[in-house]
């Protein structure tokens, strides 16, 4: 019996203070501020990548990653590959996925500041993403 009892004893031990794996994908998140006409690299995939700007005047678009810099981008716009680009609504948030080998970009037009809040969850490489319902 006393031999039970220190097995369960050491597990449970063990259980409690092994190491945790976080479930969660690597996050990533960041502002850029920026005033005028700009073209800004944000992030690189792959990642489902969540924007948010509380003015509207600025647009997010994937290029194809160089150095994954702000060169990417406007290299982009004078090629217009830039066919897709979400536009950024006031208070509402942007969901945009960007593959492995694309980086995202903003683009804006506005004579007033303009700041972009975003975080990216990496995707691994998956082209398909699910969504959860929230419940109250």
């Amino acid at each position: 019996m006393r031999t039970i009892t220190f097995v369960f004893a050491l597990a449970s031990a063990l259980l409690a203070y092994a190491p945790k794996a976080d479930a969660r994908p690597a996050e990533k998140r960041g502002t850029i501020e920026v005033t005028g006409r700009a073209v800004r690299a944000v992030t690189t995939g792959p990642v489902l990548l969540h924007g948010y700007s509380g003015f509207s005047g600025g647009a997010i678009f994937v290029a194809p990653v160089g150095a994954g810099a702000d060169a990417d981008c406007t290299a982009a716009l004078a090629n217009n590959r830039s066919a897709r680009s979400i536009p950024l609504v006031a208070d509402r948030v942007a969901y945009v996925p960007v593959a492995a080998g694309q980086v995202a970009c903003l683009v804006t037009d506005t004579r007033r500041p303009f700041e972009l809040l975003w975080h990216a969850f990496a995707t691994g490489g998956s082209e398909t993403y699910m969504a959860r319902a929230k419940t109250r």
